[in-house]
């Protein structure tokens, strides 16, 4: 079986190969790479069979034949595996839509730390501040968070005042764009349980529909299975009794036949004898 199944495979092969025309040099048809995929895979069960037939054969000259086929499948395979690379589509890798995402931005406002206003100590051997310079001489307004980047570099031999720790509310729920999605989503996820709930419903209705029409179709088939089953049995009844009549009438017959010809045979015998 196997035999006759690589001979015949192989010169369909060899047809196929050569009516496609696969070494023109010229722009091949769209639907190529299909036909060589398919072709690829007929050639892949071509050499299976070969092998297997190979495998089982005890004749001494059949590998002639086989390393015939064996090249002829070479040829196929390398015509073929060139034409698929040829026609082989570039695969085209999905763009990157990291850089069109938009930045995030917070909507909470920044926290502004305030401090209270600590003099600084005065140092040792150095004079105190004139009250006339130090209300001539005022600073400027600091920012707060001027202040507080100043009193991070401040001098480790000043007197580092007590500044009140500002922890941001992480009670204070979710933030206002996260809220809003929660709320869209919601929003969303209730019509569309509406519009499923209302196609259900519809659904319903249809199959209460379609459930009656096939009531109805099912009673009138019902009916007339009854009507027909009614009369095929007189019919059976009236067929019986005929025959029966007709058998009886049709055996009489042939019975008074029989007694006629008897008669009929002894009259002439006897008339025969008599004369």
């Amino acid at each position: 079986h196997d035999k006759v199944n690589i001979t015949w495979l192989v010169r369909k092969l060899e047809k196929t190969v050569a009516d496609e025309d696969w070494n023109a040099s010229g722009i091949l048809p769209p639907n190529t790479w299909i036909k060589t995929r398919t072709t690829l895979q007929k050639l892949k069960y071509a050499w299976k069979l070969l092998n297997n037939v190979e495998m089982l054969e005890d004749d001494l000259e059949s590998p002639k034949r086989y390393e015939q086929l064996r090249k002829l499948l070479e040829r196929l395979d390398n015509l073929v595996t060139e034409a698929d690379q040829c026609v082989k589509p570039v695969s085209k890798g999905s763009s990157p839509l990291l850089h069109m995402l938009p930045l995030h931005v917070s909507s909470l406002p920044k926290p502004i730390i305030t401090t209270p206003e600590s003099p600084i100590p005065a140092q040792p051997g150095r004079p105190a501040e004139d009250p006339i310079f130090s209300d001539a001489i005022t600073p400027a307004p600091v920012h707060p968070i001027q202040r507080q980047h100043f009193s991070r570099i401040r001098a480790p031999f000043l007197c580092p005042p007590t500044f009140p720790t500002v922890s941001p509310d992480i009670s204070s729920g979710a933030p206002a764009f996260k809220q809003n999605s929660a709320a869209i989503q919601e929003e969303r996820l209730s019509a569309q349980l509406a519009e499923m709930a209302t196609q259900l419903q519809r659904n319903a209705a249809h199959f209460a529909g379609m459930l009656e029409k096939d009531k109805t179709v099912v009673l009138e088939v019902q009916e007339k299975l009854e009507c027909n089953y009614g009369a095929m049995s007189r019919e059976r009844i009236r067929v019986r009794d005929h025959n029966r009549s007709k058998s009886w009438g049709t055996s009489g017959i042939v019975l008074l036949s029989i007694v006629v010809a008897l008669v009929g045979f002894i009259m002439m015998f006897c008339a025969i004898c008599f004369t």
